[in-house]
């Protein structure tokens, strides 16, 4: 008997401590009515002042609320938002690393979800890939993550990896229908009969339905001609944002594209959406020596020099890309051009590309442009005149909070404070986020001796400004008032 306890003995003690574990891990995470009360207490006030765009406290109120329940979902989920809207990735990778151990492999492996498809859409997609395999790496078994991971794969040229991903998984509901898709367009690549068979077998939801009737109607209008087929293939792929795939398509055996204008284009895109500069490059040039174009293909080019840090490449390129538009300038290219020029302080080549756009061109967006661009050079009378020239137009609202920005500013340098103030009125009422209304009223503040008020404005003015268009500005005046 007693060799039979002694035997058992240590079996015994290990269930015991198994129990006891269990005991201990259930009392740990059960939540009081009180605890939960007060932890959906700050999760509202969290998301009351996220809506509000004060995202410091709302980031201080999730924070609060980990602290009541620790291995609650919402509030890190809330915490990973808000950092993400600030464009603070990296930070919110390192909470997910770090301070979210309390919360389920699953629940973890979501986090992760949500940041990597930041990376993704920002067209970085090997940052992204490497965040979906960090989450997968928790052991979890999540669709969602697989299928991004799947579609990062592709995206970063392992073609073969990220095809067999998408295809061996049972997909459901929304990851179904955009699996679906994402196989018509490999499939496309293969044989058109397989595509039709491959869109058609999964009815859409409302979401993707616009990607679904698009691709079915560009599988419709193929014909016998290859190149006709592989360019408008590669349209579809690249604007949906699989570069890879368009370069599978354009470089598909039995198909030359050499002599042909729109291939060559594409391909040049492809490798430019790809992050494959060079090879962009080349594949420009080729299309340049075709006629045609010129326009895009030299916007495409002044792109992938900037990529490459050639910054007299680019501005050659965007000029010719100008020049090459004529009268009709797409408004997109101007706005990317004088920006760059700005942001790499040349000033003066920036008013000299104003100056003649004008010429052929005269819209409100230029005048607009035109103040950004004087500003900088502190060219008084030129502002005066782009100002008075947009009295003349019938401004859209963002033309009008830029026109009412820039009457506000002038106001300020002039010490007209209470017509500056009656102009900030106007802009506020269009836009109450504006993060330049809260910067212009920190300087209103400031020649009112409201110190106070114009911190105030500053750091609500941060808070707002997502793009960081006066970040910087308002940092610089704030640590000169403290």
């Amino acid at each position: 008997m007693r060799k039979n306890v002694k035997k058992f003995l240590p079996w015994l003690i290990l269930l015991t401590i198994l129990v006891g574990a269990v005991i201990w891990y259930i009392l740990d995470r059960r939540v009081s009515d009180t605890q939960q009360q007060a932890y959906g207490e700050k999760i509202k006030e969290a998301e009351l002042n996220l809506n509000g765009k004060n995202y410091s406290t709302a980031l201080n109120k999730y924070y609060d609320a980990t602290e009541i329940i620790p291995h609650e979902l919402k509030a890190y989920s809330g915490i990973v938002n808000a950092l993400l809207l600030k464009n603070r990735k990296e930070d919110a990778l390192a909470i997910t690393r770090e301070a979210t151990r309390a919360l389920s492999s699953n629940q973890r492996s979501n986090l992760y979800l949500s940041i990597g498809d930041v990376y993704f859409e920002e067209g970085n997609y090997e940052k992204a890939k490497e965040v979906y395999q960090e989450g997968l790496s928790l052991g979890v078994t999540n669709p969602a993550l697989e299928l991004a991971l799947g579609k990062s794969l592709l995206n970063v040229g392992m073609f073969k990896e990220g095809r067999r991903l998408i295809e061996e998984n049972q997909y459901t509901g929304e990851e179904e229908i955009e699996a679906n898709l994402i196989l018509s367009y490999i499939y496309a690549i293969e044989g058109i009969d397989k595509a039709k068979k491959q869109i058609s077998a999964v009815t859409p939801s409302e979401r993707w339905n616009h990607f679904y009737d698009e691709f079915d109607t560009t599988l419709k209008s193929l014909d016998q001609d290859l190149k006709f087929n592989v360019v408008k293939l590669a349209r579809v792929y690249i604007n949906s944002g699989y570069p890879y795939l368009a370069i599978q398509v354009l470089q598909k055996d039995g198909v030359d594209i050499s002599q042909y204008l729109e291939g060559k284009y594409f391909l040049g895109r492809a490798y430019l959406d790809a992050g494959q500069y060079d090879k962009a490059i080349t594949e420009l040039d080729a299309a340049l020596s075709l006629g045609g174009m010129e326009s895009e293909i030299f916007w495409t080019k002044a792109r992938a020099s900037y990529a490459k840090n050639d910054l007299e490449a680019s501005i050659t390129n965007y000029s010719r890309a100008i020049d090459s538009a004529g009268k009709q300038i797409p408004e997109d290219l101007l706005k990317e051009y004088v920006h760059m020029l700005l942001d790499n302080k040349q000033n003066l080549k920036a008013s000299e590309v104003i100056k003649l756009s004008l010429i052929s061109s005269e819209e409100a967006y230029i005048y607009l442009l035109g103040l950004e661009v004087s500003s900088t050079l502190s060219e008084a009378a030129k502002i005066e005149y782009y100002m008075n020239q947009l009295t003349k137009f019938e401004l859209t609202e963002d033309q009008e909070k830029e026109y009412l920005y820039w009457q506000a500013k002038l106001f300020i340098e002039k010490g007209e404070v209470e017509n500056a103030k009656v102009t900030l009125e106007k802009l506020l009422s269009l836009d109450k986020f504006n993060p330049k209304y809260h910067f212009l009223l920190s300087k209103v503040k400031i020649k009112e001796t409201d110190v106070e008020g114009a911190k105030m404005s500053l750091e609500k003015c941060i808070e707002c400004d997502l793009d960081n268009v006066v970040t910087e500005e308002a940092l610089q005046l704030l640590s000169n008032l403290k």
